[in-house]
C-alpha cells in the first residue's frame, strides 16, 4: 500500500463568519488558482512552506499540501489544498479553497494574489477558475445553454486574451467549427472549454488566466459577481424578453449556416457534451 505524500495542517482561526455556508444558502462556490512559483528568487519547497504558513493566518479550513502527487482526504473539498497542477511544468502549482460562501470566495481572492505576486508569476499557461452550484442537487437541471449565451452576451466569455490549448472560447463550437474541428479542439491534450457543465447543478468557469491575471484583483472581483449574478437569473427564470432574444438571435446564426455545416454543428456540439440532444 502506497504511503501517502500529503501533510495536513490545522487551520489556525475559528469560525471566520464569511467563509461558512449557512441554512439561507442557496449556492455554494469554489476557486483554483494555478501559477508558478519563482525558482529564480525561491526555492520551490521553501516557498510553498511560507505561502502555506501565511494561508494559516486566514482561513479556518486545514492546508493540504501535496507537492508530489493530487491529496486524497476524503474531505479535500472542505480544505485549502496546494498541489502540483499537472497541465503545467515543474514549478507549477494550483491552490484550491475549500467550499465556500460568495463573500468566501472574494476573501480568499484578495489573500492569495497578493501570495502569487510574492512568490511566483503568472503567464498565458495560468489561470483562475470558479466553481459554482447549487447545494440543492435534486431536481435541478441547470439551462447551461442560456447562461452560455448569457455570459457571452455580456462579454465576459471574451474579457481575456485566449490562451490557446489552455482555454477554449466555448461560443466557437456555436458558431461554425465542424465536426472534425470541434473533435479535434475537444481531444486536444490540455484545451479545456472556458465554461462547462460539471454536472445537473455546477457549472465551471475557466475564462479568467493570462500574463499577470493576479495583478487584476479588481477585475476578477467583478466578473465572478456577474457570473454568480448571471447564474441566479438563470434559475429564477425571470427577464423572459431577454432569455428569448438571446436564444432567437442565436437560432438565426444557426440557420444562416448551410445545410451541411448546420448537420456538423448539432453533432459537434453534442459530441462536445454542451448541449444534450
Amino acid at each position: 500500500m502506497c504511503q501517502s505524500t500529503t501533510k495536513r495542517y490545522k487551520a489556525d482561526k475559528n469560525n471566520i463568519e464569511t467563509l461558512k455556508i449557512s441554512d439561507n444558502d442557496l449556492y455554494q462556490f469554489g476557486c483554483e488558482f494555478e501559477f508558478y512559483i519563482d525558482t529564480n528568487k525561491y526555492n520551490l519547497e521553501d516557498a510553498v512552506e511560507q505561502i502555506k504558513n501565511s494561508i494559516v493566518e486566514f482561513t479556518d479550513a486545514d492546508i493540504l499540501v501535496d507537492l508530489v502527487s493530487l491529496p486524497t482526504d476524503t474531505d479535500k473539498n472542505h480544505c485549502v489544498q496546494i498541489k502540483p497542477d499537472q497541465s503545467l511544468d515543474d514549478n507549477g502549482i494550483e491552490i484550491s479553497i475549500p467550499i465556500t460562501t460568495k463573500n468566501g470566495v472574494k476573501h480568499y481572492i484578495n489573500n492569495i494574489l497578493p501570495l502569487i505576486e510574492k512568490y511566483g508569476y503568472t503567464n498565458e499557461d495560468t489561470g483562475l477558475h470558479f466553481h459554482i452550484s447549487t447545494i440543492k442537487q435534486d431536481g435541478i437541471n441547470f439551462n447551461f445553454y442560456l447562461y452560455m449565451l448569457m455570459c457571452h452576451d455580456k462579454n465576459l466569455l471574451s474579457s481575456w486574451l485566449p490562451r490557446s490549448g489552455y482555454s477554449q472560447n466555448v461560443m466557437d463550437i456555436l458558431s461554425n467549427n465542424t465536426k472534425a474541428k470541434s473533435r479535434e479542439i475537444k481531444n486536444k491534450k490540455g484545451t479545456i472549454w472556458n465554461l462547462e457543465k460539471i454536472d445537473s447543478n455546477h457549472i465551471e468557469i475557466k475564462a479568467i488566466g493570462g500574463v499577470n491575471y493576479h495583478k487584476e484583483v479588481d477585475k476578477i472581483i467583478n466578473e465572478f459577481d456577474r457570473y454568480a449574478e448571471y447564474f441566479n437569473a438563470v434559475l429564477e427564470n425571470n427577464n423572459t424578453d431577454y432569455r428569448q432574444r438571446l436564444i432567437s438571435e442565436h437560432k438565426q446564426l444557426i440557420k444562416s449556416l448551410d445545410n451541411d455545416t448546420k448537420a456538423e454543428f448539432s453533432q459537434a456540439v453534442n459530441e462536445a457534451g454542451l448541449i444534450k440532444s
